[in-house]
Protein backbone atom coordinates (compact mmCIF):
# COMPACT_ATOMS: atom_id res chain seq x y z
CA UNK A 1 0.00 0.00 0.00
CA UNK A 2 1.00 3.26 -0.82
CA UNK A 3 1.78 5.87 2.07
CA UNK A 4 -1.16 8.71 0.56
CA UNK A 5 -3.74 5.33 0.55
CA UNK A 6 -2.55 4.32 4.47
CA UNK A 7 -3.57 7.68 5.17
CA UNK A 8 -6.56 7.77 3.88
CA UNK A 9 -7.42 4.25 5.19
CA UNK A 10 -6.95 5.84 8.57
CA UNK A 11 -8.92 8.62 8.11
CA UNK A 12 -11.70 6.45 6.58
CA UNK A 13 -11.77 4.44 9.47
CA UNK A 14 -11.55 6.84 12.32
CA UNK A 15 -14.64 7.95 10.37
CA UNK A 16 -16.10 5.00 10.31
CA UNK A 17 -15.62 4.01 13.41
CA UNK A 18 -18.65 5.59 15.23
CA UNK A 19 -20.90 5.06 12.09
CA UNK A 20 -20.25 1.32 12.78
CA UNK A 21 -21.20 1.81 16.53
CA UNK A 22 -24.53 3.78 16.13
CA UNK A 23 -25.28 1.37 12.81
CA UNK A 24 -25.13 -1.90 15.42
CA UNK A 25 -27.59 -0.28 17.62
CA UNK A 26 -30.07 1.48 15.59
CA UNK A 27 -29.69 -2.10 13.07
CA UNK A 28 -30.33 -4.15 16.06
CA UNK A 29 -33.00 -2.58 18.12
CA UNK A 30 -34.83 -1.53 14.67
CA UNK A 31 -34.91 -5.03 12.68
CA UNK A 32 -35.58 -6.64 16.14
CA UNK A 33 -38.67 -4.25 16.38
CA UNK A 34 -40.07 -5.37 13.20
CA UNK A 35 -39.26 -8.66 14.13
CA UNK A 36 -40.88 -8.24 17.70
CA UNK A 37 -43.96 -6.52 15.99
CA UNK A 38 -44.72 -9.27 13.21
CA UNK A 39 -44.57 -12.04 16.70
CA UNK A 40 -46.84 -10.01 18.17
CA UNK A 41 -49.29 -9.50 14.94
CA UNK A 42 -49.33 -13.29 14.21
CA UNK A 43 -49.01 -14.61 17.88
CA UNK A 44 -52.29 -16.01 20.12
CA UNK A 45 -49.69 -16.14 22.84
CA UNK A 46 -51.10 -12.22 23.64
CA UNK A 47 -54.68 -13.17 23.93
CA UNK A 48 -54.62 -12.74 27.57
CA UNK A 49 -52.70 -9.04 27.09
CA UNK A 50 -55.10 -8.20 24.42
CA UNK A 51 -57.94 -9.16 26.99
CA UNK A 52 -56.21 -7.33 30.36
CA UNK A 53 -55.85 -4.20 27.89
CA UNK A 54 -59.41 -3.83 26.96
CA UNK A 55 -60.86 -4.95 30.16
CA UNK A 56 -58.90 -1.53 31.10
CA UNK A 57 -59.75 0.81 28.79
CA UNK A 58 -57.56 0.74 26.27
CA UNK A 59 -57.26 -0.63 22.41
CA UNK A 60 -54.31 -2.45 21.15
CA UNK A 61 -54.42 0.08 18.50
CA UNK A 62 -53.81 3.26 20.87
CA UNK A 63 -50.67 5.03 19.96
CA UNK A 64 -47.51 4.86 21.69
CA UNK A 65 -47.92 7.79 24.10
CA UNK A 66 -51.96 6.67 24.90
CA UNK A 67 -49.78 3.75 25.49
CA UNK A 68 -47.55 4.75 28.10
CA UNK A 69 -50.09 7.20 29.85
CA UNK A 70 -52.44 4.59 29.85
CA UNK A 71 -49.48 2.56 31.97
CA UNK A 72 -48.45 5.33 34.16
CA UNK A 73 -52.07 5.14 34.75
CA UNK A 74 -52.49 1.68 36.07
CA UNK A 75 -52.22 0.80 40.27
CA UNK A 76 -49.29 -0.89 41.01
CA UNK A 77 -50.96 -4.29 41.29
CA UNK A 78 -52.43 -4.23 37.88
CA UNK A 79 -49.32 -3.05 36.42
CA UNK A 80 -47.43 -5.83 38.13
CA UNK A 81 -50.10 -8.20 36.35
CA UNK A 82 -49.59 -6.43 33.18
CA UNK A 83 -46.37 -7.25 33.03
CA UNK A 84 -46.39 -10.98 34.36
CA UNK A 85 -48.64 -10.99 31.49
CA UNK A 86 -46.14 -9.58 28.88
CA UNK A 87 -43.23 -11.24 30.48
CA UNK A 88 -45.52 -14.61 29.86
CA UNK A 89 -46.25 -13.42 26.43
CA UNK A 90 -43.38 -12.86 25.05
CA UNK A 91 -40.27 -14.96 25.04
CA UNK A 92 -36.97 -13.36 23.96
CA UNK A 93 -35.62 -16.45 21.92
CA UNK A 94 -38.75 -15.94 19.95
CA UNK A 95 -37.36 -12.54 18.54
CA UNK A 96 -33.61 -13.00 18.69
CA UNK A 97 -32.76 -15.95 16.91
CA UNK A 98 -29.23 -17.05 15.24
CA UNK A 99 -30.92 -15.86 12.19
CA UNK A 100 -32.02 -12.52 13.20
CA UNK A 101 -28.67 -11.67 14.53
CA UNK A 102 -26.89 -13.28 11.56
CA UNK A 103 -28.73 -10.85 9.44
CA UNK A 104 -28.14 -7.49 11.57
CA UNK A 105 -24.65 -8.40 11.94
CA UNK A 106 -24.35 -9.20 7.50
CA UNK A 107 -26.47 -6.12 7.27
CA UNK A 108 -23.90 -3.51 9.63
CA UNK A 109 -20.71 -4.98 8.62
CA UNK A 110 -21.60 -5.38 4.88
CA UNK A 111 -22.67 -1.67 4.68
CA UNK A 112 -19.38 -0.48 6.61
CA UNK A 113 -17.17 -3.14 4.26
CA UNK A 114 -18.78 -1.44 1.70
CA UNK A 115 -18.58 2.08 2.16
CA UNK A 116 -14.71 1.08 3.61
CA UNK A 117 -13.84 0.11 0.33
CA UNK A 118 -15.40 2.55 -1.76
CA UNK A 119 -13.62 5.34 -0.22
CA UNK A 120 -10.17 4.07 0.40
CA UNK A 121 -10.12 1.57 -2.69
CA UNK A 122 -8.94 -1.11 -0.86
CA UNK A 123 -10.21 -4.21 0.74
CA UNK A 124 -7.12 -5.43 2.68
CA UNK A 125 -7.00 -4.22 6.04
CA UNK A 126 -11.09 -3.70 6.77
CA UNK A 127 -11.04 -6.81 9.32
CA UNK A 128 -9.60 -3.86 11.62
CA UNK A 129 -12.72 -2.60 11.76
CA UNK A 130 -15.00 -5.30 12.96
CA UNK A 131 -11.73 -6.21 15.26
CA UNK A 132 -12.79 -3.05 17.22
CA UNK A 133 -16.26 -3.60 17.29
CA UNK A 134 -15.40 -6.95 18.64
CA UNK A 135 -13.57 -5.15 21.62
CA UNK A 136 -15.65 -1.95 21.56
CA UNK A 137 -19.53 -2.51 21.13
CA UNK A 138 -20.10 -6.43 19.94
CA UNK A 139 -23.89 -6.91 19.99
CA UNK A 140 -22.91 -10.94 20.29
CA UNK A 141 -20.77 -10.29 23.34
CA UNK A 142 -22.82 -7.38 24.93
CA UNK A 143 -26.70 -8.10 24.25
CA UNK A 144 -27.92 -9.96 26.85
CA UNK A 145 -30.70 -11.52 24.36
CA UNK A 146 -28.12 -13.64 22.69
CA UNK A 147 -27.27 -15.53 25.55
CA UNK A 148 -29.29 -18.61 24.51
CA UNK A 149 -27.40 -18.69 21.19
CA UNK A 150 -25.06 -21.72 21.22
CA UNK A 151 -20.58 -20.96 20.74
CA UNK A 152 -20.61 -22.36 17.81
CA UNK A 153 -23.61 -19.93 16.31
CA UNK A 154 -21.71 -16.96 17.93
CA UNK A 155 -18.37 -17.80 16.54
CA UNK A 156 -20.52 -18.04 13.10
CA UNK A 157 -22.07 -14.88 13.78
CA UNK A 158 -18.89 -13.25 14.43
CA UNK A 159 -16.67 -14.58 12.16
CA UNK A 160 -19.23 -15.00 8.83
CA UNK A 161 -21.44 -12.24 9.98
CA UNK A 162 -19.13 -9.60 10.93
CA UNK A 163 -14.96 -10.22 9.28
CA UNK A 164 -16.37 -12.27 5.86
CA UNK A 165 -19.07 -9.67 5.50
CA UNK A 166 -16.91 -6.89 5.97
CA UNK A 167 -14.42 -8.28 3.08
CA UNK A 168 -16.51 -9.55 1.02
CA UNK A 169 -18.43 -6.01 0.72
CA UNK A 170 -15.36 -3.69 0.78
CA UNK A 171 -13.62 -5.82 -2.07
CA UNK A 172 -16.90 -5.30 -3.77
CA UNK A 173 -17.32 -1.26 -2.71
CA UNK A 174 -13.15 -1.30 -3.89
CA UNK A 175 -13.39 -3.11 -7.01
CA UNK A 176 -16.63 -0.91 -8.10
CA UNK A 177 -14.85 2.48 -7.38
CA UNK A 178 -12.02 1.24 -9.36
CA UNK A 179 -14.03 0.15 -12.37
CA UNK A 180 -15.85 3.75 -12.24
CA UNK A 181 -12.66 5.42 -11.98
CA UNK A 182 -10.97 3.46 -14.79
CA UNK A 183 -14.55 4.31 -16.94
CA UNK A 184 -13.81 7.97 -16.00
CA UNK A 185 -10.04 7.76 -17.05
CA UNK A 186 -10.47 6.05 -20.53
CA UNK A 187 -13.32 8.62 -21.43
CA UNK A 188 -11.19 11.58 -20.35
CA UNK A 189 -8.41 9.88 -22.32
CA UNK A 190 -10.77 9.43 -25.34
CA UNK A 191 -11.89 13.28 -25.00
CA UNK A 192 -8.04 14.13 -24.65
CA UNK A 193 -7.47 12.76 -28.04
CA UNK A 194 -10.53 13.50 -30.03
CA UNK A 195 -9.07 17.43 -29.06
CA UNK A 196 -5.56 16.52 -30.22
CA UNK A 197 -6.51 15.12 -33.40
CA UNK A 198 -8.93 17.74 -34.53
CA UNK A 199 -5.80 20.46 -33.15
Amino acid sequence: MKGNNIKRIIIVYVLLIPLMLVLTEAVWGGFHGIVAGKFFRDSNKLDEVKAFMKKHGISETATKSEGEEWLDNLSPEDRAEYEQLIKKAIKIEDIVTFGSALTVCVIVFGLIGLLGGAFTKSWQAVGILPGISFLLNNPVIRFKSVLHISDSQKVILVVVGQFVAAYLFAFLGSHICKAMNDRKQQKLSLNNSVHTDAG
